[in-house]
């Protein structure tokens, strides 16, 4: 290990680290645009793409109760649609994490419990969730590590009702950011199996160059692939839709096993 970097993450303190021990290609498609005199980390500026609107669901109100969103999307460098997408995968993911930490100290499963809050403890820097963090950190004095003297039931509970409160709160929150349900409408968005089943066959060009793109992380390129596959026919039009869907929300494991489905 040649660096280290805390959580919650600093763009500022990362992008130093990376400076320090990676060697940059030669060839970039983004270039300096300026070097800080203070010998800090230089300034990329990303060549413009085309202009695209932003849907109503990629934005974030302007205040969440429970979280500090600047200091957020300060951390995703701007990356509204993203934050957006981990706030909602911790509100679809943390539902019962509460009383696993709860059947974990009734147990006496301190390392499990500690292990738990640790977690929701960097979840909660990284997403900004403020009053959540601030229990985990007290919660966490609790229970890590193997002290000689066990905290009193008193405060362990006190505690733990601390941290379920922020913990509920936060969901709460979150919450708030899901788009409504339409009128009548069960599942807005069709499985993946619904979409494979829709699809035609791709050729193994097509499905080599997706992949490909999907080991790189390059959403240009999966949207590229995307809109070449719709031009040859209408009938992947479907499939491109959700690829490109999938590359902006970065869930390139699941491209992969679209892909890989649609090879079978």
């Amino acid at each position: 290990m040649n660096g280290h970097v805390t959580k919650p993450i600093d763009p500022d303190q990362l992008f130093a680290a990376l400076q320090k021990w990676i060697k940059p290609a030669a060839a970039r498609d983004v270039v300096p645009k300026s070097l800080p005199a203070s010998g800090g980390p230089p300034v990329y500026e990303t060549p413009p793409g085309p202009d695209r609107a932003v849907p109503h669901e990629d934005e974030l109100p302007e205040t969440l109760p429970g979280f500090d969103l600047a200091a957020g999307l300060e951390r995703l460098m701007g990356n509204k649609r993203l934050y957006r997408k981990l706030l909602l995968d911790f509100g679809a993911n943390y539902t019962e994490t509460a009383d696993e930490i709860r059947k974990a100290l009734d147990a006496n499963h301190f390392d499990q419990a500690h292990s738990l809050v640790h977690n929701i403890k960097g979840l909660a820097g990284n997403l900004a969730a403020t009053d959540l963090q601030a229990a985990a950190v007290e919660m966490e004095k609790l229970v890590k590590g193997k002290p000689e003297k066990a905290p009193s039931d008193q405060a362990l509970n006190q505690k733990y009702a601390d941290l379920e409160n922020a913990l509920k709160r936060a969901l709460e929150s979150v919450q708030t950011l899901r788009p409504p349900a339409a009128a009548g409408e069960e599942n807005a968005q069709l499985s993946l199996e619904a979409i494979v089943a829709k699809t035609p066959e791709i050729s193994k060009d097509a499905a080599g160059r997706i992949l490909t793109a999907v080991k790189k992380g390059d959403i240009e390129e999966l949207t590229a692939a995307a809109e070449d596959l719709k031009e040859r026919s209408d009938a992947y039009t479907l499939f491109s839709e959700k690829l490109v869907e999938l590359a902006e929300d970065f869930e390139f494991e699941v491209i992969e096993e679209l892909v890989r489905e649609l090879e079978k």
